[in-house]
């Protein structure tokens, strides 16, 4: 996945990775690689298809990556997380198993499947909270309703909170994405993650590809 700012800084990447990728006897997929523009602006979402040589990459209005659908309008969906939990609803619901084992079955089932690939995402407020909600829901399935004043009410969100000690979806998230960048500052200068990262690809010029 190359990402840039403009159109000319990514063609110069894609140069840059062709002559690396070409040294290890490596093709890129033109059929398989997608062009995608994100933008708050219509005009600039509706580029058409990216030429690069003899190259044309298809532009797309959407694709997936790392089990997410990513949009022209920069959101991710997270649609898929409630595939994972359905999935595995008549576990969740079920009265044979105790609530410690549904949460168990919850984050080693449901939720690496939501926040695969959250290394890389860029969260908005918005998001957040549909992760937030996405979770509570869940959460509520497990633990249940709670009997007040002889009267049953549903469990508030700190409630939730206290239940799994704060460590709720958007924190793990965070820390996967800390964890990452970590990783990135340990690997050597010339590693293309840490180059992008820093922003210090650069295109050999002909004079020096000559000396």
């Amino acid at each position: 996945m190359i990402v840039a700012r403009t159109q000319k800084k990514l063609t110069e990447v894609y140069l840059d990775l062709e002559e690396e990728t070409s040294k290890l006897g490596m093709e890129i997929n033109e059929n398989k690689t997608k062009y995608i523009v994100t933008s708050t602006y219509e005009h600039w979402r509706n580029a058409g298809d990216l030429r690069i040589g003899n190259k044309a990459f298809e532009a797309v209005q959407s694709f997936q990556y790392l089990g997410n659908i990513i949009g022209n309008t920069n959101s991710n969906n997270k649609c898929i997380g409630n595939k994972a939990y359905y999935a595995n609803r008549q576990l969740v619901n079920s009265s044979l198993i105790s609530r410690n084992s549904k949460l168990q079955i919850y984050r080693t089932l449901v939720g690496p499947v939501v926040t695969y690939g959250s290394e890389s995402w860029t969260l908005t407020m918005e998001e957040e909270r549909a992760l937030a909600v996405f979770e509570r829901k869940i959460l509520r399935k497990i633990y249940g309703p709670v009997k007040e004043n002889e009267l049953w009410r549903i469990r508030r969100n700190d409630e939730l909170e206290a239940t799994i000690k704060k460590e709720n979806i958007v924190r793990f998230i965070k820390s996967q994405r800390i964890r990452w960048i970590g990783h990135i500052e340990r690997m050597q200068d010339t590693a293309i993650p840490k180059r992008c990262t820093e922003n210090k690809t650069k295109r050999k010029t002909k004079n020096e590809m000559a000396g």
